[in-house]
């Protein structure tokens, strides 16, 4: 009997499990789906920028990779791994350009091909550009291959229905074919797929996990050894050293006059419950976020979506946007490497261990609470697994806002710009509640730029050094690519 009862119990938990599989795979492929009808309504009602649309195919990607019913865990996790599939992208897709119009430098020479004079180069470019985006995507998101899969298919169907010159098409496939696999062979063994343990120091000063969420380990401890692009190291432009090495050194910055006012300052507007952070300073901290959250991915993604706002506003050529994602992309990915070469160079703490755990008493407060970085609907908000200084989304924002910048040579460019925090849609941990649909408004890069960076004082995950410094960073780190990417 007893063993009969055990068999009967094991067929009842294969069959479950069987049942629980295929409604996960149903909803997956439905969520997929969606998104394939979706880009294909798009392909159908326009002739679309070639980049711009498989721009918003990758920002998709990113967003799906969060998503659990889509990928079981996301294939770019963290933000600086984001940067650089985006890099990966993007540089593919403006050296497919590259080689039909060739009126940039090249950002490898491996990259290069020869085309002939007499194709028709819009078409074959196009081609090229599709190619080169599809191969990427296919490789730097596998989980998501059906998706890239038919859009592919269509994108190509309505090209090919374009012209008489099937040749030209095919000639530029081939093209994006090689840039992407250069591109591809070029970065696998960048490091990015080490690993390497952190052991935290457990003295004063240095990072420790978020005591709410002890299990959060700590992402991206090796990114600081990826090969940059650009960059002859990733230490090239590290901030500048405020703590000092040595323990006596930093006890003495713990303890100096300008630590206190910047602990006082997260103290007061970042905590939980703050009574000094206005309605619109909570709105910045979280509209900004994009902490890994479901269907919103990491900060690269929110960049790359106003830098679309503004590129569209701006009138932009498509090889214009091959050049300025190409350009905005690269930035951020080597910004992200040098960022956390810098953080767990210096692993400075967090807010909340930082409060929690002061010398003085008067600074002290054992059960402090940041606002923390949304969850958005999946558990409880947190701080980043990841040392403080310098602050990653200020360094990819002024990395990003800077290479506009210098790309349309003005910052008084006004825009509108919907985050998907507060897209009515997305569900606040705190709350319950599904948040707004809210759109801010920017007079200037420079004011998108601020907001950005003070955002994570308002969330209580970081210290004002740590997003002063990480603009510098990002701007130099800009200025570096453009010179170089003329």
């Amino acid at each position: 009997m007893k063993m009969g009862c055990h068999i009967k119990l094991s067929i009842f938990a294969f069959v479950t499990a069987i049942i629980a599989t295929s409604y996960a795979l149903t909803k997956r492929n439905i969520i997929l789906q969606n998104h394939i009808d979706s880009l294909q309504l798009e392909l159908r009602s326009a002739s679309p920028d070639a980049i711009l649309f498989w721009n918003q195919v990758m920002l998709q990607a990113c967003a799906n990779d969060y998503d659990k019913i889509v990928a079981f865990r996301p294939d770019q996790e963290g933000p600086a791994a984001t940067a650089r599939v985006f890099a990966i992208i993007h540089g593919a897709m403006y050296e497919a350009m590259n080689n039909f119009d060739r009126i940039y430098q090249h950002v490898t020479e491996g990259s290069r091909s020869s085309t002939n004079d007499s194709i028709d180069k819009q078409n074959g470019m196009i081609a090229s550009i599709i190619e080169a985006a599809y191969q990427t995507l296919s490789f730097l998101y596998p989980q998501q291959r059906p998706l890239f899969d038919a859009i592919y298919r269509a994108h190509l169907y309505r090209i090919r229905n374009e012209t008489s010159s099937q040749n030209d098409i095919n000639i530029g496939l081939s093209i994006g074919q090689l840039t992407s696999s250069y591109m591809i062979e070029n970065r696998k063994f960048d490091g990015s797929s080490d690993n390497a343990v952190y052991f935290p120091s457990m003295k004063p000063g240095y990072h420790k996990p978020d005591p709410l969420h002890t299990g959060q380990g700590f992402l991206g401890f090796h990114w600081g050894q990826v090969k940059p692009f650009f960059l002859n190291s990733a230490s090239q432009y590290r901030p500048l050293d405020i703590f000092h090495d040595m323990y006596s050194s930093r006890t003495s910055y713990l303890n100096s006059d300008s630590y206190k006012r910047e602990l006082n300052d997260v103290k007061i507007y970042g905590s939980k419950n703050s009574t000094y952070r206005t309605d619109d300073q909570t709105q910045i901290g979280i509209a900004w976020a994009y902490d890994g959250a479901p269907k919103l991915g990491t900060p690269p993604r929110l960049y790359n979506q106003i830098v679309r706002i503004i590129a569209i506003q701006q009138g932009n050529t498509l090889e214009q946007n091959a050049r300025l994602f190409a350009l905005v992309n690269y930035a951020m990915c080597d910004t992200g490497i040098a960022a956390w070469e810098a953080k767990y160079h210096y692993a400075f703490w967090r807010p909340i261990v930082g409060i929690r755990e002061a010398s003085n008493v008067k600074d002290a407060d054992l059960k402090w609470t940041p606002l923390g970085a949304p969850a958005d609907g999946t558990g409880t908000d947190f701080t980043p697994p990841f040392p403080a200084y310098v602050s990653g989304h200020a360094a990819f924002g002024s990395a990003a806002f800077h290479t506009l910048r210098l790309f349309y040579n003005r910052d008084d460019i006004q825009f509108q710009f919907q985050s998907d925090e507060y897209n009515g849609k997305t569900k606040d941990s705190n709350t319950g509640l599904v948040r707004p649909a809210l759109t801010r408004s920017y007079r200037s890069l420079t004011a998108a730029e601020m907001e950005n960076a003070i955002s994570r004082i308002y969330l209580g995950v970081h210290w004002r050094s740590d997003v002063e410094r990480g603009m510098i960073l990002g701007k130099d780190i800009a200025l570096e690519v453009f010179r170089k990417l003329i």
